[in-house]
């Protein structure tokens, strides 16, 4: 769940507010439960058609259903991003770089993101829709040093606009973690709705 305020500095340069809240709970690992809670700003210079961002994000990690804290962090990132179309379809690639600063050692790290974000409309209402992406991750310190996770994902799914602000989106999503830790690969499948509104 996510609140947001957008707004606009000059014709080229937008900002936004933000906080966020998630969690994951499992049916059977229940010591895999955990809950985000974050909140950032990002400003965003709109230059011949790219996006170039810079973003601060406070986050707290907890362990469990928002149960005990188990670290702070500050991201800092920066990304590219731009849209392109092809008759009905839009094409939206992005780059982001991230350094995390925490204070627990073991959260550390350099984050690199490649995605596309891919939709092709069938009609006003109902779109296909993928986000295929790359991340790679780089630990710096603590017990976690030298550490290095690649994370490959794919879906695809059908969107459906229920109004101008508000869509149903239903997806399939396989991902894979390889990482030079082997208690941190898995491959993961998920199926299900997503509903997001926007005012």
């Amino acid at each position: 769940m996510s609140v947001r305020l957008d707004g606009n500095l000059t014709n080229d340069l937008s900002y936004r507010l933000y906080a966020r809240a998630q969690y994951e709970a499992f049916s059977r690992e229940k010591d895999g439960n955990f809950a985000v809670a974050r909140m950032g700003a990002r400003l965003t210079e709109n230059w011949d058609g790219w996006r170039l961002s810079g973003i601060y994000e406070n986050r707290y990690d907890f362990d469990g259903i928002y149960r005990d804290l188990a670290f702070t962090s500050h991201d800092v990132m920066g990304s590219v991003a731009r849209d392109f179309r092809v008759g009905n379809a839009t094409f939206s690639p992005l780059v982001l770089l991230t350094y995390r600063f925490s204070d627990l050692a073991e959260a550390r790290r350099w984050r690199f993101d490649a995605v596309l974000g891919i939709e092709v409309k069938l009609d006003p209402r109902w779109s296909i829709v993928s986000t295929p992406l790359f991340e790679a991750y780089w630990f710096t310190d603590g017990l976690n040093t030298g550490r290095q996770d690649q994370l490959y994902s794919v879906d695809l799914g059908l969107k459906y606009n229920v109004a101008n602000n508000v869509s149903l989106t239903t997806t399939v999503l396989y991902e894979a973690r390889t990482s030079n830790v082997p208690l941190r690969r898995y491959r993961d499948v998920r199926i299900g709705p997503r509903l997001d509104f926007a005012f």
